[in-house]
């Protein structure tokens, strides 16, 4: 089967159509494999303003946007608890093939891996293409608020414009799949 990684944006929380976005995964794992790693939305947008406040160091405010993520994430599977959490990046090869959408808490794997710095410049954006990578996924898919061209050439735009993170741009030349940004009423792409 194939294997896919998609990216929930946290600007999706408290969307109508997030419930639509899980309701179209749920579906489409039947027939592929689906990882999904949530953003951090809400949730780290305070951290950022805290660490304003606070100065407290970037390995720190990474730390906690990891934590984002997660709370994202334990969101979306009370949403839909048909999505299966896997904590650990070695036990997410052997939950695929059920048929069911996994979840990724990447705070485990995050916190000691050299290839994810710990800064701002890699968030859920870089943290979902590293997967990908690290699992050899035919597709990533990054939901994001903002329509943005899924021409390759064009990322390093999408990085001066804020519209992904500077850690995408370290990490996607060693990534050969296929990239796909939708928007959040795009979840039909799915089916």
């Amino acid at each position: 089967m194939n294997l896919s990684v998609i990216k929930l944006g946290g600007s999706l929380m408290g969307c109508p159509e997030l419930p639509l976005w899980l309701d179209c995964i749920e579906s489409a794992a039947k027939n592929s494999n689906i990882i999904i790693v949530p953003g951090g939305g809400k949730f780290a947008d305070s951290i950022r303003t805290l660490q304003k406040t606070y100065h407290f160091n970037d390995l720190v405010a990474h730390r906690m946007a990891l934590l984002a993520m997660s709370q994202f994430g334990y969101l979306l599977t009370s949403m839909n608890p048909q999505i299966n959490v896997v904590s650990n990046f070695h036990d997410l090869s052997s939950n695929l093939g059920k048929q069911s959408p996994l979840l990724w808490m990447p705070l485990s794997l995050c916190d000691d891996d050299s290839e994810i710095e710990s800064s701002w410049d890699f968030t859920s954006d870089s943290i979902a293409l590293w997967l990908a990578i690290k699992l050899d996924a035919g597709k990533l898919i990054l939901v994001k608020s903002k329509s943005l061209n899924n021409d390759r050439s064009l990322i390093i735009n999408h990085i001066n414009n804020n519209d992904i993170d500077q850690g995408f741009q370290k990490l996607i030349d060693n990534y050969s799949g296929e990239i796909s940004f939708l928007l959040k009423d795009q979840y039909q792409f799915l089916a």
